[in-house]
C-alpha cells in the first residue's frame, strides 16, 4: 500500500460509520488527492515564496492568476491571513524536514510545509487552510501525529500547525497515550477497509 497523506488520514481519524468507508474509496479510486487539492497552488506559493526569499506580493500575483471563482474568493481570506500571521513577530525560515511514520500497515507521509524561528526556537509548521476553523480535535491529532514522525528526531524543536485564515498557531505540548491507541486502531480500521474494498 502507498503512503497516505497526513491530512487524509487525518480526515479519515475524525469521520465516523460509513463515510469512512466511502472515504477510504474515494482514496483508493485516487478521486481525491491527485484530481483537486483547492489549496495547492497557495500553499505551494507559500513555501516558494519564503524558500525564494521573495517579498508576499508574489501571493497577490497567485490570487490574481486563478480563474476557478471559489478561488478568487477565498484565496483573498488565506493571503490576509498569512500576512497577519507573518506580523505577528519576526519569522526566520528554515527548510523542514519530510518522513513517514508507520502505524499498523500504513504509512503515512509526515510534511510540514514550514519551518521557522520563532521566539529564537525552531518550529515546524503544518498549514491548515479550510474554512471551517481549526478544531482542538483536528489540532491534537495533526500534532500527535507530528510528534511520532518528527519528536524524537528533533529535540528542542516545536511542533505546530497553523490554521492560515485566522493567523492562528497551535503547537504540541504533550503526548496522550490514549490518542496515540486510538491513531494505531484508526490505521489499522483504514488497512483493513482498502484491502476489503
Amino acid at each position: 500500500m502507498e503512503k497516505v497523506s497526513l491530512t487524509y488520514f487525518v480526515d479519515f481519524v475524525l469521520k465516523s460509520g460509513t463515510p469512512k468507508l466511502t472515504g477510504v474509496r474515494e482514496y483508493k479510486e485516487r478521486k481525491d488527492e491527485l484530481n483537486t487539492d483547492f489549496y495547492r497552488p497557495i500553499r505551494e506559493a507559500i513555501v516558494e515564496m519564503h524558500r525564494g526569499g521573495a517579498c508576499d506580493s508574489v501571493l497577490d500575483e497567485v490570487v490574481a492568476a486563478q480563474t476557478d471563482e471559489k478561488r478568487k474568493r477565498i484565496y483573498p481570506l488565506v493571503v490576509a491571513g498569512y500576512r497577519k500571521f507573518l506580523a505577528g513577530g519576526e519569522r526566520r525560515w528554515f527548510e523542514p524536514p519530510r518522513t513517514s511514520v508507520k502505524l499498523a500497515d500504513l504509512e503515512i507521509n509526515i510534511n510540514p510545509e514550514l519551518g521557522f524561528l520563532i521566539d529564537k526556537k525552531p518550529h515546524f509548521v503544518k498549514l491548515y487552510f479550510r474554512g471551517e476553523a481549526l478544531t482542538t480535535k483536528r489540532a491534537a491529532v495533526v500534532l500527535s501525529l507530528l510528534a511520532k514522525g518528527l519528536g524524537e528526531g528533533y529535540p528542542g524543536h516545536v511542533l505546530a500547525v497553523l490554521d492560515v485564515q485566522r493567523a492562528k498557531l497551535m503547537t504540541f505540548t504533550s503526548p496522550n497515550p490514549r490518542l496515540d491507541v486510538l491513531l494505531c486502531g484508526e490505521a489499522a480500521a483504514f488497512s483493513t477497509i482498502y484491502g476489503a474494498i
